[in-house]
């Protein structure tokens, strides 16, 4: 239970990562947007996104029992420095625990075990198809190659105009469907839902601060607890 737990954590927050990459700071044309504007906003995200902090808040639910499990909320940093993508969440809800994705390195260390589990995204993503959407959703055009893509329409989230994306994966993947909300406000993806044939993760960000994160940031020390390689 804790490892599939551990790969849920990992593949949604990579999968979380790659969607990051794919923000555009622009503007919304009146009238909205059609899906192809939303593409190309993908296409330029890489080369204008350095950097953000945001609290991120996420649920995984067990659709066929109708299990909510507790709400993880904490600090999210991204950078894309030196062409190399670093994630790290802080959680402070419902326990204090660190992930962090550094270059190709992820760790997710949990105090209240005492144990740090150490891996890499190639490793990972042989156990979990979600880690795919690390590159696919990095480059709008493998996004088309890789997803059916259709444009859902405009909704109001938490007071802000968002765009609505439904996406389907062409091949094999855990995933049956992913729905991403895109703000019109800075273009970056402020909710996700990835869907499995047995339960749903939603991802939240808000706080959504524009800025560069320094490399020391995504460096952590977890030899004082004991290490899980796989």
């Amino acid at each position: 239970m804790r490892e599939r737990r551990r790969r849920w954590i990992m593949g949604g927050l990579l999968s979380l990562m790659g969607l990051l990459c794919t923000g555009l700071p622009g503007s919304a044309r009146p009238g909205g947007v059609d899906l192809q504007t939303v593409i190309r906003n993908l296409q330029a995200a890489s080369q204008r996104l350095s950097g953000l902090r945001a609290t991120v808040v996420h649920q995984r639910v067990n659709s066929q029992l109708g299990v909510r499990e507790p709400q993880q909320v904490g600090t999210l940093r991204f950078s894309t420095g030196g062409n190399v993508r670093r994630l790290r969440i802080d959680y402070t809800e419902p326990q204090s625990k660190t992930v962090v994705v550094n270059g190709n390195e992820a760790i997710l260390i949990e105090p209240a075990l005492n144990q740090a589990f150490v891996s890499t995204t190639n490793e990972i993503a042989k156990k979990t198809a979600s880690t795919s959407l690390l590159t696919v959703l990095t480059d709008a055009r493998q996004l088309s190659e890789n997803f059916d893509v259709a444009l859902e329409g405009e909704e109001t989230l938490d007071g802000q105009p968002t765009t609505k994306l439904l996406l389907r994966p062409k091949g094999k993947s855990q995933y049956t469907r992913l729905e991403v909300w895109v703000s019109h406000q800075n273009w970056l993806p402020v909710k996700q839902v990835l869907h499995t044939r047995s339960d749903y993760t939603t991802i939240l960000l808000s706080n959504i601060r524009l800025q560069s994160i320094p490399e020391s940031s995504f460096k952590v020390d977890y030899s004082k607890y004991k290490v899980i390689r796989g």
